[in-house]
């Protein structure tokens, strides 16, 4: 990558960045905040920088000259191109080489592997990233120890660093409150003895007083979202599945190849049996458990974290159901425990050709500080223009009802995700987006829940580049019938190990160990 070497290029950067400073602040601003506070006072001579991006394939902009496309226009003296890759898309743009200069926010570790070494994203310098991004970079490792491990591939940087806040919390155990009174439980289940029990009753014992044997304890998302199915029987023993685990002797290893997984499988084939489990499990998705729920068939789940549950509760209040939240379940290892993803996230990434670029490079960084650290083009991005789009109530923003209503609206506008890919990363910017309700709730759910995440966090390893998807087939597959087949689990269990270190488990553990251990001699 180049370096910004050269006292033109420096000198007109430098005063480009802090024209607007000086003007407005009376000659008053610290150094931190002149050196980057954007405008394009100094650059209206200069032609506009181009910027091509596809940081969101979600909230899509409709057309090029939108409302907000045009405000960061004019703000930072850039021209945007809109890629528009979708989910579908966006990795067969890339690989026929329609690479934008920032890429989509939800790419996976796999995928940052994989461009990494194929030379299609941009090594960038953390001082750089420092030294222009300074006050978003404070945040961030205020509240994350190891910020820029995710993006560190063969020694270089990748991007700049994103927290999932709500990563950090945990999926949450939700009964249907009035089914835990009509069996005898004041509160919900705090073991996985317990929950036996609670499933138990939930099926034979007439919850819902209709007189009929059609309820069941639980169902899961087997269909959308296996890495989930039956997440709080796993993290009661400790583990999760599709994470890496610490072993005991130092060294890593899968959570779905342990001793724990074999014995939440036998335990889930034993409650399966037992008719315990819906039998559509195995078809059902995130939709319909909250269906089953809400139409009092199931009387437990434990798929959503706590803002999900949050915005769930006037549905199920709706249907008659107080939503009763667990501590998580204490299993054989004698600790309450609940699942969570973890806060880190794979890093915002970058084209190769920022790299040898350094005016857009630092353009781009100081208009990603700027959005993420002030308040005016903040709510602009994300939600629009005060009183067209949204109303600010006691400091919280509502939008208006058409923009909830119709997202056609807001995707005309240009507001979401699109356009500022760092969207509620920076706490600061979450009183915008949470009412003291809602962080209220937030707190008291959480309180006492001890998490399992995966030890090394989203980690760019190349071998896991290369069989993660296969071995994950492998696992959903086995997974399913060990719960309701008929072989012998043991047995089935060892087989299936052995089939899983073989077809590239054992080369992605041994990489993992050396990642966590050069990590560990780092830090010490």
């Amino acid at each position: 990558m180049k370096k910004l070497s050269k006292l033109s290029l420096t000198l007109a950067l430098t005063a480009s960045l802090v024209a607007a400073g000086c003007s407005n602040n009376g000659g008053n601003e610290s150094p931190t905040e002149s050196a980057n506070a954007p405008s394009n006072a100094a650059n209206e001579n200069e032609a506009p920088i181009v910027i091509s991006t596809n940081a969101s394939t979600w909230d899509i902009p409709t057309n090029d000259d939108n409302p907000t496309q045009k405000y960061l226009e004019e703000r930072y003296n850039v021209k945007f191109v809109n890629m528009r890759g979708t989910d579908e898309n966006f990795k067969v743009k890339v690989a026929s080489g329609e690479i934008p200069d920032i890429f989509v926010h939800n790419a996976s570790e796999a995928d940052m592997s994989n461009w990494a070494r194929q030379g299609v994203i941009a090594e960038i310098s953390i001082d750089e990233i420092k030294q222009y991004m300074p006050n978003y970079v404070k945040h961030v490792e205020s509240i994350n120890p190891n910020p820029w491990d995710v993006g560190m591939i063969d020694g270089k940087n990748y991007g700049v660093p994103r927290n999932w806040l709500n990563g950090s919390y945990g999926f949450i155990p939700t009964f249907n409150g009035e089914w835990l009174k009509a069996i005898g439980y004041n509160e919900p289940p705090q073991t996985i003895e317990e929950l036996e029990d609670v499933l138990t009753k939930f099926r034979s014992n007439d919850p819902d007083g209709n007189g009929a044997k059609d309820t069941y304890g639980m169902s899961g998302r087997s269909k959308d979202v296996r890495v989930q199915l039956f997440n709080s029987i796993f993290a009661a023993h400790g583990i999760n599945p599709y994470h890496f685990k610490l072993a005991e002797d130092g060294t890593i290893t899968w959570g779905g190849i342990t001793d724990e997984a074999k014995e939440t499988l036998k335990l889930l084939r034993k409650w399966y049996e037992g008719g315990l489990i819906d039998p559509e499990f195995m078809t059902d998705d995130g939709a319909l458990v909250d269906q089953k729920f809400l139409s009092q068939k199931l009387g437990y789940f434990d798929h959503k974290m706590y803002h999900h549950n949050f915005a769930g509760e006037a549905a199920a209040k709706e249907s008659g159901i107080t939503q009763a939240y667990g501590k998580g379940l204490t299993g054989p290892g004698g600790t309450n425990l609940v699942m969570s993803n973890g806060m880190s996230q794979v890093p915002l990434l970058f084209g190769k050709q920022v790299a040898e670029d350094d005016a857009k490079r630092v353009r781009i960084l100081t208009m990603l500080e700027d959005m993420v650290s002030n308040e005016e083009p903040y709510l602009r991005t994300i939600f629009g223009v005060e009183g067209e789009s949204y109303d600010l109530v006691d400091g919280f923003v509502v939008m208006k009802e058409e923009f909830t209503a119709t997202p056609d609206k807001a995707r005309e506008m240009g507001i979401g995700g699109y356009y500022n890919p760092l969207v509620e990363r920076d706490t600061e910017m979450w009183k915008f987006h949470f009412t003291q309700e809602r962080l209220d709730f937030r707190d008291k759910v959480n309180e006492g829940l001890n998490i399992v995440s995966d030890v090394l966090g989203p980690t760019a390893l190349e071998s896991k580049a290369k069989y993660i998807a296969n071995l994950n087939t492998q696992q959903d597959e086995f997974y399913v019938k060990a719960i309701i087949g008929k072989d012998d689990v043991d047995q089935a269990f060892e087989a299936f190990k052995a089939q899983w270190l073989k077809s590239g488990g054992q080369e992605m553990i041994d990489e993992a160990t050396k990642v966590y251990q050069e990590r560990q001699a780092a830090k010490s």
